[in-house]
């Protein structure tokens, strides 16, 4: 019954070297079998940050080691959980929660992942949130995070959403290929395709930014959660050391992304993630950060609150319990 009800919410949830470090755990745990951690890592910038993980072979520790596959789409990562195939993955927010509300899915581990929204326009009038009235926008993310962020922002700067003409049919590579030919004038797009976008197109500028507006509206020093890391409840309680140094290499593995962003590149292409010229582009500014479930959870509830109020659906219809926060 439970997998039935895992595998209803994915036809409804979607519609992120001299490598990382972190010592060994203690050997196996009595009466626990030597086992291999199933990861899942989703294609995209927000699977940059396991890159060093992916490179580091040395076991986690309590009979533990780990592998890590490639998954292209969050639906797939959501049946590869439901079946034990993997153990861990990266999921959309709001999909681990909508997952976790209603479901019964896998516990947040961390946030790896902060905002990268941004508009993009070669008009220069641009200059607020007020000045999108009577304009078009080419955007990605319809039901998605940046439709109801956009929607949050307008609203908030007293715009009526009615006035902005937002047209979600085009595809993020068309959209850049679009701007480059003039055909486009304002964009909503997320990294790499912003770094794309203005690498082709030299008068597409960024005219406002989705993290500082949501610094300024929440009042906070971070930009919106997006990336969920969740792991297996049972698989973390049984196996606690394991568990810390997992979060340990995975801290490690972010950090040396964005200290050494010519490596990373090559190996998140190596891996399949992305090619490596995007890659490069976008590392500095695709909101890479390591967050702890428990440290995040203001960000976290904030955000999702957000998404709560503009489209139930999008979280499950409610906010997820104190169980959704897996403390190491």
């Amino acid at each position: 019954m439970k997998k039935l009800l895992l595998l209803l919410v994915i036809m409804g949830s979607v519609g992120i070297c001299p490598l990382a470090a972190g010592g060994q755990a203690e050997e196996a745990s009595v009466g626990l079998e030597p086992m291999t951690l199933q990861v899942g890592v989703l294609k995209g910038p927000s699977g940059f940050g396991v890159i060093g993980m992916m490179e580091d072979t040395s076991p986690l520790g309590q009979g533990v080691s780990a592998e890590y596959q490639v998954v292209p789409s969050p639906v797939e990562m959501i049946a590869r959980l439901t079946t034990g195939e993997l153990q861990a993955g990266l999921l959309p927010l709001n999909t681990a929660a909508k997952l976790y509300t209603q479901a019964g899915g896998y516990p947040l581990a961390a946030v790896p992942g902060l905002g990268s929204l941004y508009i993009l326009s070669r008009d220069p009038e641009i200059q607020s949130w007020k000045d999108l009235e009577g304009r078009t926008v080419y955007a990605i993310g319809k039901g998605a995070t940046p439709d109801y962020l956009l929607r949050y922002y307008l609203k908030a700067h007293g715009v009526d959403t009615a006035a902005v003409a937002v047209d979600f049919s085009i595809p993020a590579a068309q959209l850049a290929q679009m701007a480059a030919a003039g055909k486009a004038d304002t964009l909503l797009l997320t990294q790499p395709f912003v770094a794309l976008v203005q690498n082709q197109s030299a008068d597409m500028k960024v005219r406002l930014d989705f993290q500082e507006t949501w610094k300024t509206l929440q009042g906070t020093e971070k930009a919106y959660p997006i990336t969920a890391f969740v792991v297996d409840p049972v698989w973390a309680a049984e196996r606690p050391e394991a568990y810390k140094v997992l979060l340990e290499r995975y801290r490690s593995s972010l950090s040396w992304v964005l200290a050494h962003p010519d490596e990373a590149a090559g190996l998140i292409e190596k891996h399949g993630i992305l090619a490596a010229g995007p890659a490069r582009l976008a590392i500095p500014d695709c909101g890479l950060a390591f967050i702890t479930a428990p440290e995040a959870r203001a960000e976290v509830t904030a955000y999702l609150k957000v998404l709560l109020e503009s489209d139930p659906v999008s979280v499950g219809g409610s906010l997820p319990d104190e169980g959704f926060f897996l403390v190491p």
